[in-house]
């Protein structure tokens, strides 16, 4: 039988594709992981557009700690809601297939500041906020 048309490895790990074009926000928050994970790629990275756009990035970047109020939606906030968990991240470190979204997007902005048991309308519509953890 011929192998032409088969997987050699069937459960090899896909590498997670890393975006382009990001624009570069102000202000340009990131958590503290996320900013060290910026330059430990920088430093391991030869694709010269990936260089560049993570450059850009740690240029202005800044590392926001948690709020002292652990009981607010912040940077870095892992976000339970009715159905979907949310973290907001910086923009060079969203993900949204994986819930990790930028602070500024809408979702981010619609989750900011809450607290559990407020309610909020996202792009998909009305949901409660059940758990914030750090």
């Amino acid at each position: 039988m011929s192998r032409a048309f088969t997987k050699e490895v069937d459960d090899a790990p896909v590498a997670a594709a890393k975006r382009l074009g990001v624009p570069v926000p102000d202000p340009n928050y990131l958590t503290p992981a996320g900013l060290a994970a910026a330059r430990a790629e920088l430093d391991a990275t030869t694709d010269g557009d990936r260089r560049r756009e993570l450059a850009d990035h740690l240029a202005t970047a800044e590392a926001l700690e948690p709020p002292t109020d652990r009981g607010e939606v912040g940077l870095g906030a892992r976000v339970t809601v009715t159905g979907a968990v949310y973290e907001l991240v910086g923009a060079i470190e969203a993900d949204p297939k994986h819930g990790r979204v930028f602070w500024q997007s809408p979702i981010g902005r619609a989750l900011w500041r809450c607290r559990v048991g407020d309610t909020v309308v996202l792009p998909r519509g009305e949901v409660e906020i059940i758990a914030i953890d750090y």
